[in-house]
């Protein structure tokens, strides 16, 4: 008889290889028969994109839902229905910015340079309107063109997602915050809505390959502040705004471990 442990490793790995594939193969296959449609009604290549991968990790969720019927998706209304904002959110999984692509059908975010220099997958990011990440840039002609089209994409309705932290969290707690997206906030006049995410790390572990499929895993995202800096006042500080936000953060995680009871 083969060990339960053995069993249980066997089907993570199976579960999360039919997962990887969709992952994988299922934008070419919405792509040849979702493009030509949504381009006639949206008629803006980034917007196409952007729709485009939207449907693909929506569908890649319900695929999670139903292969793991124990994981359960609690994401409030008013997270859902945000458009047009700029959205900070703390990091945990890989999971957490396919999972917000997932709920924004016009969205775009910050990533890592070298990506964009990936052939094809490169081009795909920045034909959805992607920002390469270069905070040395903030001030050159390329990072205001990239400002300028952020602001013509929020003015559209769309969202900027973005996680300060820069990278995972390992131990639950939040990480220093860079400034990069505060300056953009700035830049653009917009105000800041802030998203606690939960669990994504449990059902995708870091440093693993396979889905933890066996557990009950309640997957959580709730807007937990919104702040609208005066960024014309004299004694207006980027600074003191990052602070804020990140004791936002710490007050509402600290708030959420067992024992503690939300204030």
């Amino acid at each position: 008889m083969l060990p339960v442990h053995f069993l249980r490793r066997a089907a993570d790995f199976g579960l999360t290889l039919i997962l990887w594939v969709y992952f994988l193969f299922g934008y070419p296959l919405l792509l040849l028969i979702l493009l030509f449609p949504l381009s006639l009604r949206l008629k803006n290549v980034a917007a196409v994109i952007q729709m485009m991968l939207h449907l693909h990790m929506k569908y890649f969720f319900a695929l999670v839902r139903l292969l793991f019927p124990k994981t359960s998706f609690q994401i409030t209304e008013n997270v859902r229905s945000l458009r047009s904002s700029i959205i900070i959110c703390n990091h945990l999984s890989y999971l957490d910015p396919i999972l917000l692509v997932s709920l924004f059908p016009r969205h775009t975010t910050i990533v890592k340079k070298t990506f964009f220099r990936v052939p094809i997958f490169g081009w795909f990011l920045k034909t959805a309107g992607y920002i390469p990440s270069a905070p040395a840039e903030m001030s050159g002609p390329a990072m205001i063109d990239h400002l300028e089209s952020i602001k013509r994409h929020l003015a559209a309705g769309g969202n900027l997602f973005v996680f300060p932290e820069g990278t995972r969290s390992r131990h639950g707690e939040i990480n220093p915050f860079n400034r990069g997206v505060f300056s953009i906030a700035r830049y653009c006049r917009k105000g800041l809505s802030l998203v606690l995410i939960q669990n994504t790390d449990k059902l995708f572990r870091p440093g693993t390959f396979s889905f933890a499929t066996q557990g009950k895993h309640a997957i959580a995202m709730e807007l937990i502040g919104a702040l609208e800096p005066d960024y014309q006042a004299k004694n207006f500080s980027l600074s003191a705004v990052v602070s804020q936000s990140r004791q936002i953060f710490e007050r509402e995680i600290a708030a959420r471990k067992p024992g503690q009871e939300k204030s």
